[in-house]
């Protein structure tokens, strides 16, 4: 079930949707209010299996197509793990991560500075499109 348009977190969620580009529909809704809750760089099956319980009309590829808006519109990234399950990450900033070797967990770490390519120093006439830096580890329940 959604929340009314008139609620006021409802609203902003709404106003976010618009400032990107995209049209308030109940299912961006539904996961922009769910992506911000939970910062645990779910998959598709993750944010469906939490949601369709509530929105039975809900479908694996509406929750796919939302989330693949939602990276091409800036409102959400891609965290590639190396299983090769692709997550999908709230925080836009650039920022590093923990994966949790025994658990899976993936955590955000501190934001990265913006000229990460330039400081680590690029070979020559090569010019970055992306990064991703990763560590890998326990996280403290593992570690424990």
């Amino acid at each position: 079930m959604s929340a009314p348009m008139t609620d006021p977190a409802t609203q902003a969620l709404a106003a976010t949707l618009r400032a990107h580009g995209l049209s308030p529909s109940a299912p961006r809704l539904a996961i922009l209010r769910w992506l911000a809750g939970h910062p645990t760089h779910p998959t598709v099956d993750e944010v469906y299996r939490a949601l369709h319980p509530t929105m039975g009309s809900l479908s694996r590829t509406t929750v796919y197509n939302v989330l693949h808006a939602f990276v091409e519109h800036g409102l959400a990234g891609k965290v590639h793990t190396e299983d090769l399950e692709l997550r999908y990450d709230g925080c836009v900033a650039p920022h590093a991560h923990f994966k949790c070797t025994r658990c899976g967990a993936i955590l955000d770490l501190a934001e990265i500075p913006g000229n990460l390519a330039r400081r680590v120093g690029l070979p020559k006439d090569c010019r970055a499109q992306a990064s991703a830096v990763t560590f890998w580890g326990l996280c403290p329940d593992c570690a424990g």
